[in-house]
């Protein structure tokens, strides 16, 4: 990945944040189907930032394995944490279209997700600190 396109990532991944934040807001309002219809849009540009640029950005990592460190180790936990949030957002919109059953409410698992979504955008920007520097 280029610092250009590395940094055009990391600017959408903060609009992202940005407009989770905006989802938050329309769900403590109650407008729940507002508030899903964002998410959804907000985790699909997610999966296609992750496809076409941290996929690549990732195995490209992989190839060049030069064994443990602090550096592989962060940016490991960042990409799982990241598959564990999109994964877990997929899991909600299949709960909310009734394609699935879950019988808990959803609401401490959104603030999970949420949370881990922030941990991993904070992981990313350390990361782009390290390597665009």
């Amino acid at each position: 990945m280029t610092p250009g396109w590395a940094l055009a990532n990391l600017i959408m991944q903060v609009v992202l944040m940005v407009v989770a934040g905006g989802a938050l807001w329309l769900a403590k309002k109650k407008r729940l189907k507002r508030h899903c219809l964002v998410m959804r849009v907000a985790i699909g540009a997610q999966i296609v930032l992750i496809a076409a640029l941290m996929v690549p950005a990732f195995a490209s990592r992989v190839r060049i394995w030069d064994g443990w460190s602090w550096f592989s180790a962060e940016w490991m936990i960042h990409h799982t944490l990241g598959a564990i949030v999109v994964l877990m957002f997929i899991f909600f919109n299949l709960v909310m279209t009734k394609l699935i059953t879950f019988r808990p409410r959803l609401r401490p698992y959104m603030w999970t997700a949420f949370g881990l979504w922030a941990v991993s955008l904070a992981m990313g920007v350390h990361l782009y600190w390290y390597i665009w520097r």
